[in-house]
């Protein structure tokens, strides 16, 4: 079979989705103003958005990243290994590792190539890791990468991974295992057990946690700490994941331990940090100007759980099926893929972007509309949200009165 023969049957079926008005991916936004973009020469609301502070147009954040592009340049010239290791990474490294409460942190240039190149590097075909089903494709690319036996776990149940981690053991006694987990699951919005889950190591003291905290970071816990800071366990979990990519405003990742032998190894081995081109200064000084705004302006982050408890309230007047969303990830269930994709359709052209996640990036037959939120919305903007849900909830059958006698599998 040729390549052309391969690939032309799903090309067909993209082309055909957006002849159709269906397709909803890679639309181009001619402008954005964090919470409104620019589409074809209108201006929508977004509620699909990472930037959970909106911080990527906050003034003071933007004039940073614009100095660091004076004084250093728009690229690094190289990856951190040979000469793009700018003295602005090393100073980024000490205050994320000081924000989460490691002692240190490595700088990725992507939060995927974190997670990539730290798992690959760190375990080997020797090794054992147990995985919630429903980690990020990034986590599960790590794992393959390593090469280490993989044991997926049902998605956030502690009983499952302990009777997995029981197993192994027995079979097993004495070889490296590593439980990774999400702090905030980025399709539903869940929360990770983590409190149940450090609680493994009482009967297993050699257990390895690994949390990527991607949507977790900026977030939960005080001054958006994380979510090992939101449950108080951040001596029990061995290594914090993070991303810039989301309420940090940038672009970049992080993996932060106590153990700081561990993270020079990681420095030395991950072929993504080793073989990438260094993270440009601007990114890196957006990243520290945001740590900054969450050191000294918590208010940022204690709006947005207001806005967040305000749209969760509003989803359940409406009737909308959202799952157990503690977080501003709040997915609305649809079902079937097609129904998915007319709702955001429809959601578009009434004036408001927030797009559909479908499998594999959700159990097959549970397609969700992915909405999350700004501490920059504002009230007027929700309303006019929330008065778009409503209308079109009761055209598409969608609410939970709707659903009565069919299979409500919330998200």
């Amino acid at each position: 079979m040729s390549l052309k023969t391969r690939c032309q049957p799903f090309a067909r079926t993209v082309q055909a989705a957006k002849a159709e008005g269906y397709y909803p991916y890679f639309r181009p936004l001619a402008q954005s103003w964090g919470t409104e973009v620019e589409v074809n020469g209108r201006r929508i609301v977004m509620i699909g958005s990472n930037d959970y502070l909106g911080l990527s147009h906050e003034p003071r954040v933007m004039e940073a990243a614009a100095n660091a592009m004076r004084h250093w340049g728009t690229g690094a010239g190289g990856s951190r290994f040979l000469c793009g290791n700018l003295v602005l990474h090393e100073v980024l490294e000490e205050r994320l590792a000081a924000f989460v409460h490691k002692k240190k942190a490595v700088v990725h240039v992507t939060g995927f190539s974190t997670n990539l190149g730290a798992i690959a590097c760190l375990l080997t075909p020797q090794d054992i890791i147990l995985c919630d089903r429903e980690n990020h494709a990034s986590i599960f690319e790590g794992c393959q990468a390593s090469r280490a036996r993989l044991v997926p776990f049902t998605h956030n149940n502690v009983e499952a991974a302990a009777q997995k981690l029981a197993d192994i053991r027995e079979k097993n006694p004495h070889g490296l295992v590593l439980l990774i987990t999400e702090g905030v699951f980025s399709m539903s919005g869940d929360l990770s057990p983590l409190p149940e889950l450090v609680q493994l190591k009482k009967e297993f003291p050699d257990l390895l946690i690994y949390l990527d905290d991607a949507h977790g970071l900026g977030v939960m816990g005080p001054n958006g700490r994380g979510t090992v800071a939101h449950f108080g366990v951040t001596g029990q979990v061995d290594f914090i994941m993070g991303t810039f990519s989301k309420a940090l405003a940038s672009v970049g990742g992080f993996i932060a331990a106590d153990d700081e032998d561990v993270l020079e190894y990681v420095r030395h081995h991950s072929r993504p940090l080793i073989f990438s081109a260094a993270l440009p200064a601007s990114n890196a000084a957006t990243v520290l100007g945001c740590l900054d705004v969450l050191e000294n302006e918590p208010e940022r982050v204690a709006r947005l759980w207001e806005i967040t408890q305000r749209v969760h309230a509003g989803y359940r007047e409406i009737g909308l099926i959202t799952g157990d969303s503690k977080t501003p990830i709040i997915p609305i269930h649809i079902g079937d893929d097609q129904k998915a994709f007319a709702f955001a359709r429809d959601l578009f052209d009434q004036g408001v972007f927030a797009l559909p996640a479908i499998f594999p990036a959700v159990p097959r037959g549970q397609a969700v509309i992915r909405t999350a939120y700004m501490s920059t919305h504002e009230d007027r903007q929700i309303d006019f949200v929330l008065e778009v849900l409503s209308r079109l909830a009761k055209k598409h059958q969608i609410r939970a009165d709707d659903l009565t006698g069919r299979e409500q599998c919330g998200r």
